[in-house]
């Protein structure tokens, strides 16, 4: 059978035709379309539906990365305006992941009140979701999974989650559902609320949730579009970066907070040209002061853990759960920053692949320390601190950034 060119031609206007019709929809979308509110309190919260459904969140078509991310439903992370300020959307989650959830808690007994297919949701809840929350941080089953865990104890669980709201009246007899819920799909707005930006912790502002979708503060550009900017500028972000490692291992007097999945994509530089931690699903809380009870057998608590791993893997992020949590206080914050940031070391010796690649000789001149500091933080010798050359490592690119 021919094939002609003027059917070739109709079939080629036909699925250009499809395709913008396609793209002008999503271009008219509602963000209260996406929510997926009626999964509820299988989701995030409602604290945000009111200003949604009121059309004061919208999608922003400003530029290249909003327009692309709006349209194609990138990583299902969205852009838009509120309040006359940038913000971004997430449903953080795949479509595939959420999909597999849904799955899940429709089909298990114990969650099937969760279920938004399920009659019983509107009857009274048969399961001790608080004791589903307390096991999901406590990693019971050893899922290597989990994505926020609680240790060494789960003893102060409601204190960590003092602050987390999620519907926007005060009394919520499902607040343990949506937290289980939360902590499955992805904790990212739990931490969002138990660090709070405005309390100077180096993350987005929390504008809040509806259904399957959180609204937070837009930041900046990854970190990793500034790998070519003027060395004294990455190195005034750099300094920032270590700050930040630092602020979530000591700032807060109960809990110390270590993220697990630390990239330069997972971090975004702000308008003064501080890093900022965007993507936080990952993420072992150690408990500072447990009972004493909980330390039987635990003897190296009172000492400092040094992630020693020196894989000749440039890509590899390798640490321990269980050494992180048998110590009152780990390095692995900076381990994370220096060895797979900063240096990004093949066998932890500082080359030009790392986000403080090429120093200028003039600096190098002036301040000799840099590149032993530098390798000393990707992997410190025997006997040595890395906390402590992450100290010093602040204090000489801060004398760098003032005398430029």
């Amino acid at each position: 059978m021919l094939v002609t060119k003027a059917s070739v031609s109709s079939f080629l206007i036909a699925l250009l035709i499809l395709i913008l019709g396609i793209y002008i929809n999503r271009f008219n979308l509602k963000v209260a379309e996406i929510t997926e509110r009626y999964k509820c309190p299988a989701c995030f919260g409602d604290s945000m539906c009111q200003v949604i459904d009121s059309n004061e969140i919208s999608f922003e078509y400003t530029d290249f990365y909003s327009i692309f991310n709006n349209l194609f439903s990138v990583k299902n992370v969205y852009y838009g305006k509120y309040k006359d300020k940038k913000v971004i959307m997430k449903k953080l989650a795949q479509e595939s992941e959420l999909k597999t959830f849904d799955e899940m808690i429709c089909s298990d007994d114990e969650l099937h009140e969760l279920c938004y297919q399920s009659e019983s949701r509107k009857q009274d809840s048969k399961t001790n979701f608080y004791k589903l929350v307390e096991s999901e941080l406590a990693n019971v089953g050893g899922d290597i999974n989990n994505k926020m865990r609680l240790c060494p104890t789960t003893t102060k669980l409601e204190k960590l989650f003092v602050n987390v709201k999620f519907q926007s009246h005060a009394e919520n007899e499902d607040y343990f559902k949506y937290l289980w819920s939360t902590i499955k799909i992805n904790p990212e707005p739990l931490i969002l609320q138990i660090l709070p930006a405005k309390e100077g912790w180096p993350t987005p502002k929390y504008f809040g949730a509806c259904g399957r979708l959180i609204v937070e503060e837009y930041i900046g550009l990854p970190l990793s579009s500034f790998i070519d900017e003027p060395w004294i500028r990455r190195a005034k972000i750099a300094s920032s970066l270590l700050q930040a490692a630092d602020t979530l291992m000591s700032k807060n007097s109960e809990f110390a907070f270590y993220l697990t999945d630390i990239s330069m994509d997972n971090i975004a530089v702000n308008n003064e040209d501080k890093a900022i931690f965007v993507d936080l699903e990952n993420i072992i809380i150690v408990e500072k002061n447990p009972p004493e009870k909980a330390l039987v057998g635990i003897e190296s608590w009172n000492e400092t853990y040094t992630n020693a791993v020196d894989l000749d893997c440039q890509d590899c992020f390798v640490f321990s759960p269980n050494d992180i949590c048998s110590h009152k206080v780990s390095d692995h914050n900076f381990y994370a920053i220096c060895q797979h940031i900063l240096t990004q070391a093949l066998g932890a010796v500082f080359h030009n692949q790392g986000f403080l690649h090429d120093p200028p000789d003039y600096i190098l001149q002036k301040h000799p320390t840099l590149i032993d500091l530098l390798e000393q933080c990707a992997k410190p010798d025997i006997g040595y601190s890395r906390i402590d050359i992450a100290h010093k490592l602040i204090v000489l690119l801060d004398s760098v950034i003032k005398n430029a």
